[in-house]
């Protein structure tokens, strides 16, 4: 396996299809269409391992579609073509093993414990390590005072690091381009041969990875008569979450905030400049990449690898970064695992987050900044790029009522509010869905159907004393539903998926949205889990109702008192 880690892109996509939009919200399209999805998700998988697969291009479209993923001869562009064609990232993943899990067929409940198992060992098919940890086997350091704190020996359970974020899911090591089969490059990293080049053990994929790991292990020893756990304490969902867990707690800095991954994690970016073509700008990005690389290898040189890679920007940007939105998943994570095992040293965690949270809100704004980085001794919001999905998931994951507990009366809603203005997509006064970063035009699937979740959340919490505003909410939330079917693509008669976006385009947090022929399992597991009503954002502590039936505002008043629609945070 690959020792230097070179910045791979997170890539998403798209499809365009005609079917209908409905104003149906719930169960749009016919009776099939919850089947449909499900066929699709339990399908898409390697026959080798079994794994998911995020993407799914049809055959016909094949080489039509890879060709207009990044360009021929680029590393960005070969690397790009490789994780549409074999790649799963761990987020994705962990939404496929939640949809499974809540099946009543055994045997894809047995599917959804494969992932576990996999990460449990650490290893699948030819990636020998899968595991991020100290310098005994790898370079990756959680605790720059004591490097071996979290281990890479696959041996050592309970003491590991990070699950790197995208695997190959066969299994493959050595690999070939798929728009061409070349099978060598002569400027890809560390050696020609085409291999898998994606060693990134980033946070927030990983809170994912304990947060499906907690929904398994709720679903299988919850006893819902007696209200309590029939533990097995050596379960590998419980054991898998915990070692997780550990290696977040011990980036956790003193803000509060988890730091986005350990030192090690390769990194260099670089930004489209205004009225650059997407062509250059891969180009461009090849070059800052090669350039990048012999920057950090003239410093190894220079002082030794060790000294390289605790003081490189390279290998320190991840470890000086902390992303909202990967604090406010290890907050659910987190929260999961304290109402599972009444461990305090969870629920400590995440009142350091909330403190990291505070800290991050825009006043002036109504928003959450995307995130922080380390400069001068302290931590200072990065304030150039709005961050849609920090909002959405914001009110999902903490609840309208904390939100505006903290930040005043209303805060959520102004939050939505500011939401639309900045990245919204409508038409006629209809909001359409949500795209990732100040504009107005491209949708992203998945983070609409967070968008809609958070709708109802809003919806819930305002009822009883703002009944307009509920009103708006779910408004909004049954348009961007109905708008979502645009999007829905027909595989065979009996199969269905989602994309993730309805146009190509560079995302500024380091990836690409795809032109319309590739489908995505993310967000095509997230319109199932709405559709079947299922709020994936809680574990232990019940809060399905949000999808409840809402009568009209002359009624819910009363109604809300007696549900208990206001959740108690703990």
């Amino acid at each position: 396996m690959a020792k230097k880690l070179l910045s791979i892109l997170i890539f998403t996509a798209v499809i365009i299809s005609s079917f209908p939009v409905r104003s149906d919200e719930n169960f749009p399209g016919s009776s099939d269409h919850g089947k449909h999805l499900l066929n699709w998700i339990e399908s898409n998988v390697s026959r080798k391992t079994g794994m998911p697969l995020s993407f799914y291009i049809d055959e016909k479209n094949n080489r039509d579609t890879l060709k207009t993923i990044g360009l021929p001869n680029s590393v960005s562009g070969i690397v790009e073509r490789m994780i549409v064609e074999e790649g799963i990232s761990i987020y994705d993943a962990s939404l496929w093993q939640i949809v499974l899990s809540r099946q009543t067929s055994p045997e894809r409940r047995e599917k959804a414990e494969l992932p576990v198992n996999v990460y449990w060992e650490g290893e699948l098919g030819d990636l020998y390590n899968i595991r991020a940890g100290g310098f005994a086997k790898q370079s990756f350091v959680y605790d720059a005072k004591e490097y071996n704190r979290v281990s890479s020996d696959l041996s050592e359970k309970g003491r590991r690091g990070f699950i790197f974020r995208i695997l190959n899911a066969h299994g493959n090591y050595l690999l070939n381009d798929p728009l061409d089969g070349k099978k060598y490059f002569e400027d890809y990293p560390n050696w020609s041969r085409l291999h898998w080049e994606d060693w990134k053990p980033i946070a927030g994929e990983n809170a994912w990875v304990v947060i499906a790991a907690l929904h398994l292990y709720h679903r299988k020893y919850y006893d819902e008569k007696n209200k309590r756990y029939e533990h097995d304490l050596q379960a590998k969902g419980l054991l898998l979450a915990k070692e997780l867990a550990r290696a977040a707690m011990i980036i956790q800095a003193d803000n509060g905030g988890i730091r986005m991954a350990p030192i090690g994690t390769y990194f260099y970016s670089l930004e489209p400049s205004e009225g650059t073509s997407l062509e250059e700008f891969i180009r461009q990005n090849d070059l800052e990449g090669k350039k990048s690389e012999q920057v950090y290898n003239g410093l190894v040189e220079e002082v030794g690898s060790e000294e390289a890679l605790l003081n490189s920007s390279q290998t320190t940007w991840y470890y000086n970064e902390q992303s909202t939105e990967n604090n406010l998943s290890w907050y659910i994570a987190l929260r999961g695992l304290y109402e599972i095992t009444g461990d305090a040293q969870y629920y400590q965690a995440m009142r350091g987050i909330e403190g990291y949270l505070k800290s991050v809100w825009n006043a002036q704004g109504n928003y959450f900044y995307q995130g922080t980085h380390f400069r001068e001794g302290q931590w200072i919001p990065n304030k150039k790029h709005f961050a849609a999905d920090v909002q959405t998931w914001g009110v999902c994951k903490l609840g309208p009522a904390k939100i505006d507990a903290w930040f005043g009366k209303g805060a959520s809603y102004k939050m939505w509010l500011a939401t639309k203005k900045i990245v919204g997509a409508s038409k006629g006064g209809k909001a359409l869905g949500i795209g990732y970063s100040s504009e107005n035009g491209r949708i992203s699937v998945e983070w609409t159907v967070g968008s809609i979740y958070a709708m109802r959340e809003l919806a819930h919490y305002y009822f009883q004393n703002e009944p307009d505003w509920a009103k708006s909410a779910l408004a909004d939330a049954g348009s961007m539903r109905a708008a979502l079917e645009k999007y829905k693509t027909a595989i065979g008669p009996n199969a269905a998926a989602y994309p993730y976006s309805n146009e190509r385009g560079w995302i500024p947090f380091g990836w690409f949205s795809h032109n319309p022929d590739v489908l995505s399992l993310v967000s095509t597991c997230w319109v199932y889990l709405y559709d079947t009503k299922f709020n994936p954002f809680y574990i232990g502590t019940k809060r399905d109702f949000i999808f409840d039936d809402i009568p009209d505002d002359r009624q819910v008043g009363a109604r809300g008192k007696k549900q208990g629609f206001i959740s108690k945070p703990i």
